[in-house]
């Protein structure tokens, strides 16, 4: 038999419970929820590395090569990848003299023509870019061709509108090119998203990360079908996006990383006839991206309370689409799911001596944690991890006050 009063538990149980799955997704918990999930993503096993290499413009980087820089720089870049016959090449840094990366010195035509070739002779090549807003009386200015995604399903209206070119490699550089949008969102969100799809003028365009996305896939715009709130689907490859057109990034998908001197130097030892000191399979049939990792532009907010760089989130969502690791979450009916349990069990709780309590709620959450983990190993979902916790300790507390809600119930 059920003591007197003992519904009051499982009452007590499911508002909390309710209160607490607010919280932890967009109250006071949520930085917590979202540290746990980058901690499990970033410590259990990673998958197989993506076919993808980092070329890093770090700290170091920059105090050889002093940012901004010049067409050399570049040309030095397209010299040294190209021999090892990389599948595509990726520079998110925009190659523009006025608003961009190459206005580091005076044009020295030499170096342009250099640069100019190596772009030519790159394969697959994404230059990046940024959208943006025309001003009032500019509101009028000639719409930029750029590829438009056709097939898409959902309402469009919530993507990132913009309406205007903001930065964008120059003509002659981009011509044989295709353009790789860079632009993250100013306003705070779920950390851990990277967005795929942007809004044109009312057209849908490719993010860089969905036009690497497609030429690693060798689809082209009329092969890409796309369902707001559900997935993206590239040939065989199923990428998760939410409405708004934007992916979890699964920051424990590997991929490479080479400092930019040591790729040049690489290509200097191989011209002299020596042994290079980075493998070659880091680059030979891979996707090379160039782009800035310096202290300076860490300012995007990943799972696990730390701060990327915009490359490295760009990188990490490639990874993650090439190598299939999309995380997922198995919605609000397994919160629900589990506060209804915990409200079940506390049924016994007022008859329940408070260490055996407290021995039963040890144990259950030593078998949920490793539950967890299995699961993420097994099948990338990752489950709530501040709910289980709150909502034992709120357990452990209606435990200890027991008799005093007696007295009250009493009286």
């Amino acid at each position: 038999m059920l003591r007197r009063g003992a519904l009051l538990f499982p009452l007590l149980v499911l508002l909390a419970g309710a209160s607490l799955m607010r919280e932890a997704a967009v109250g006071v918990l949520a930085t917590a929820e979202n540290h746990w999930r980058g901690w499990i993503s970033r410590h259990a096993t990673a998958p197989a590395a993506g076919k993808l290499t980092l070329v890093e413009i770090s700290d170091d980087t920059l105090l050889k090569h002093v940012w901004p820089w010049a067409a050399a720089d570049f040309a030095v870049f397209f010299h040294a990848a190209l021999p090892f016959e990389p599948s595509g090449i990726a520079i998110e840094p925009v190659l523009d003299t006025y608003r961009g990366a190459l206005a580091g010195e005076d044009r020295v035509e030499m170096y342009e023509k250099m640069l100019h070739d190596g772009i030519l002779r790159a394969p697959k090549l994404v230059l990046g870019g940024q959208l943006g807003w025309a001003p009032e009386s500019n509101a009028v200015a000639a719409i930029q061709p750029m590829p438009v995604i056709r097939k898409v399903s959902g309402d469009t209206s919530v993507l990132p509108e913009f309406t205007h070119v903001d930065t964008w490699a120059e003509e002659k550089f981009r011509l044989s090119t295709k353009p790789g949008w860079t632009n993250l969102p100013d306003a705070p969100g779920p950390p851990g998203m990277c967005p795929l799809l942007f809004r044109y003028r009312g057209q849908p365009v490719p993010a860089i990360t969905l036009q690497l996305a497609m030429d690693s896939a060798m689809v082209t715009l009329d092969e890409v079908t796309v369902v707001l709130g559900s997935h993206i689907q590239l040939g065989d490859r199923r990428i998760p996006i939410d409405a708004r057109g934007r992916m979890q990034v699964n920051f424990g998908a590997a991929f490479d990383r080479v400092e930019f001197d040591r790729l040049i130097l690489s290509r200097e030892e191989i011209e002299k006839g020596g042994q290079p000191g980075l493998p070659a399979t880091l680059f030979n049939k891979r996707v090379l991206f160039l782009g800035r990792t310096d202290a300076s532009v860490r300012n995007i907010s990943v799972p696990g309370d730390t701060k990327a760089a915009p490359s490295e989130v760009f990188a990490a969502a490639l990874a993650t689409i090439m190598t299939g690791a999309h995380p997922q979450h198995p919605g609000a009916w397994f919160d629900w799911a589990l506060v209804g349990f915990v409200a079940f069990a506390s049924l016994w709780l007022p008859r329940s001596r408070a260490s055996r309590v407290a021995l039963l709620v040890m144990a259950a959450e030593g078998a949920y944690f490793a539950a967890a983990w299995f699961a993420f190993q097994e099948s990338l979902v990752i489950l709530p991890g501040v709910l289980p916790v709150a909502l034992a300790l709120w357990v452990l507390i209606l435990r200890t006050v027991v008799k005093k809600i007696h007295r009250v119930i009493a009286f």
